[in-house]
């Protein structure tokens, strides 16, 4: 490699760094915080019940419930208790979307808020994925992530060629010499894993898509006949989901919006399975392990890790952090003389005015 070419590749590195800097501090520390998101969310109610119910309604009385409270609206997700102490949910579509929560051992409704109105976690995740600018936000959290992929790159690269252009660089910092072999040495050891998780975040951020173009689910073919589709009560599909997968208790149920969609069954470990709502038929299993896709979520969030892998997130959030303060603060050290001219310029401007 030319010195000329690993001048441009350190610069490349210096001036990527910068440019993603911003949406990258916000990134990691924003997924510190959710790296808790489940114990923060079921900290306080209405998601938290302030007694643990042990013996829990079966899923149709709780659905049951909350369509006789709310006629007007569809139900669209039924979110069951996972513990003791979680109360249920039911997202309903309508002129007004609704989220309801339930009590899990009376049915009865706890509370009712705008299923648009976020509080303060959900708007944090929404700024996590940039989705609060809505689908621009969520391309440039996914550049984001890719340009941490090519940072990690292109720092590997000049490391493993030892360049005479990052030897003659590393001189004329004397005083941030420290700084920048622990940022060196830091990100040589854990960039890697640092990038495969902003990887998994970008592409996580176009995870249904993705899901539908690679390994969509299956579709109902509704039979050409004048005789109204009749669909089996909810106890008979979710013994069929359940008895379709026991790896898991079941977690949330989505019902369909019209007869070719089947009904989704999602468990706790994040495995969906596909019933067919006319005859209660097993269409499909998806589990994480049988397609790339389905392990996105399980490995961006930790999950995949067991009880220990919020806190390897915490590192690497945090291990994040330091490489973009330290990489900043080289940075200036390098530019700051190029700046020189351009503020001598606005000084005599601002003098003369």
């Amino acid at each position: 490699m030319s010195a000329a070419i690993s001048k441009k590749l350190w610069f490349g590195h210096l001036y990527l760094g910068i440019a993603i800097s911003l949406p990258l501090l916000i990134i990691a520390a924003s997924g510190i915080v959710l790296a808790f998101y489940d114990d923060l969310r079921y900290a306080a109610p209405p998601y938290r019940l302030t007694t643990p119910v042990y013996q829990t309604r079966d899923a149709h009385a709780l659905a049951e419930a909350v369509r006789r409270q709310y006629p007007s609206h569809r139900l669209e997700v039924l979110f069951l208790p996972t513990a003791p102490e979680h109360s249920a949910r039911a997202r309903l579509a309508g002129m007004e979307p609704l989220l309801v929560f339930v009590h899990p051992g009376t049915a009865a409704i706890l509370e009712v808020k705008g299923a648009a109105d976020l509080d303060w976690l959900d708007w944090l995740r929404e700024l996590h994925r940039g989705s609060m600018l809505g689908l621009v936000g969520q391309i440039a959290a996914s550049v984001v992530g890719l340009g941490t992929l090519f940072l990690w790159a292109m720092g590997l690269w000049l490391w493993l060629r030892r360049s005479a252009t990052a030897k003659r660089q590393r001189r004329r910092v004397k005083l941030f010499h420290g700084s920048v072999a622990i940022h060196r040495q830091t990100g040589l050891l854990l960039g890697g894993p640092i990038a495969v998780l902003a990887l998994l975040g970008a592409l996580l951020n176009f995870a249904g898509p993705l899901m539908q173009w690679l390994d969509p689910p299956p579709a109902i073919v509704t039979p050409t006949s004048t005789q109204q589709l009749t669909t089996l009560p909810l106890p008979r599909l979710v013994d069929a989901a359940v008895n379709g997968y026991h790896d898991s208790p079941l977690e949330r149920i989505y019902f369909p919006a019209t007869a070719s969609q089947p009904w989704r069954f999602r468990f706790l470990d994040g495995s969906w399975v596909f019933v067919d709502g006319q005859n209660g038929t097993l269409l499909k299993l998806k589990t994480p392990s049988s397609h790339w896709t389905m392990l996105l979520y399980p490995l961006h969030s930790g999950k995949l890790l067991g009880i220990y892998g919020h806190w390897l997130l915490v590192l690497f959030g945090s291990v994040l952090l330091f490489l973009v303060g330290s990489g900043l603060c080289h940075g200036w050290r390098i530019i700051k003389p190029r700046c020189y001219p351009v503020l001598e310029l606005f000084k005599r401007h601002f003098n003369k005015l």
